[in-house]
């Protein structure tokens, strides 16, 4: 093992020990070994799952220390480890698959049926270090913040449901969610679609005014359907991709009636609850022969690499990285951090912790 610290024995962590139970407090800092490294963490983001993961269904295990969106310094190398990478920063793709089932013989992690994963089946990143296998190590330039780049993982997500929709120049795109991955996929769309449109559809105001502000059109949706909205502006029978970042019935339902005909319609959001379509809903699906895809994390392999794809955008300069990290908090200010993004009425897109 080497090492560009005096690794300490204690560190700090929020530690998930029942639902709603989350606890500032020292633990034992993990042990590296072959094969992996000590990654000082620098910054993490609240992913909008670690809310009900937290607060309402918990976690596979407790405790569990959450977080899976996130950056940091490799401090120490395991044995076996090239000690090049001391020094390196890096995000880290979180799932840690069983590399035996039928899925991951393709390569296709996500799909994995016995995997697990930082932040919620093992402990995660809202803690000052996280020791992690080198292949899940992905290196960034000293360019990018720490904050920056611990956007990745959204924006691989993000990029993944892009590149699942088969865009192509002049197609006019509907993004139902305000969150920060339906940004995200609106500006990953705008870039494959040329003179076509983009329209972010929420009831949030002071969001659609940073939609706006991005260069997106916009649906209030307090005060217009969806489908009217799209229609309206497309100046079409709906858009003909539509993606639904937000998991709920109300979402999913206006993402196929937004959809036009032969259109496709993209499920990213992940639901809170049951779904139920209505029958007309239904119909239109068959009627206006709709492709409906789920989409699922993202691709990390030797085909195709979101990760690195999503990491050479961020480093272009492109997007505006930062306009979409709104807060950030010490972990020991979980409780105004988790506040703040329960209340309604403060703008917040990203949250995030940032580590000593």
């Amino acid at each position: 093992m080497k090492s560009l610290i005096e690794i300490p024995e204690k560190m700090n962590a929020l530690v998930l020990h029942g639902v709603g139970d989350l606890r500032y407090e020292q633990v034992e800092v993990p042990e590296l070994k072959d094969g992996t490294v000590l990654l000082k963490i620098k910054a993490c983001g609240i992913c909008s799952s670690d809310m009900p993961r937290i607060f309402v269904n918990g976690t596979y295990h407790f405790p569990t220390i959450p977080g899976h969106e996130f950056s940091g310094q490799i401090v120490a190398v395991g044995n076996g480890v090239d000690e090049s990478l001391l020094g390196k920063r890096s995000c880290v793709f979180p799932m840690l698959p069983c590399r035996s089932c039928r899925a991951c013989e393709m390569e296709e992690w996500a799909q994995c049926s016995g995997y697990s994963y930082f932040g919620s089946r093992c402990d995660g990143a809202f803690a000052q270090y996280l020791v992690v296998p080198t292949w899940n190590l992905v290196p960034f330039s000293d360019e990018l913040s720490y904050e920056e780049a611990a956007l990745c993982e959204p924006a691989a997500v993000s990029l993944h449901a892009v590149n699942l929709s088969g865009l192509k120049e002049g197609m006019n795109v509907a993004v139902i969610g305000t969150g920060t991955i339906a940004f995200l996929i609106g500006s990953f769309a705008k870039s494959k679609i040329g003179d076509g449109k983009v329209v972010i559809c929420g009831r949030s105001e002071n969001k659609l005014e940073y939609a706006e502000q991005l260069g997106f059109e916009m649906v209030n949706t307090s005060e217009e359907q969806p489908q009217d909205g799209i229609k309206r502006i497309t100046g079409s029978d709906g858009a003909d991709v539509v993606f639904e970042a937000v998991g709920s019935n109300a979402a999913i339902s206006s993402a196929i009636k937004s959809a036009a005909a032969l259109g496709k319609v993209i499920l990213v959001g992940n639901p809170d609850d049951d779904l139920k379509l209505e029958k007309n809903v239904y119909w239109s699906i068959l009627r206006r022969q709709l492709t409906i895809a789920g989409s699922w994390n993202s691709n990390y392999n030797s085909r195709i690499n979101d990760w690195a794809d999503a990491l050479k955008i961020f480093e272009s300069g492109s997007l505006n990285l930062k306009g979409l990290i709104t807060h950030t908090f010490k972990l020991e200010d979980n409780e105004k951090a988790f506040e703040t993004i329960k209340d309604p009425n403060e703008f917040t897109l990203k949250v995030m912790f940032t580590i000593d």
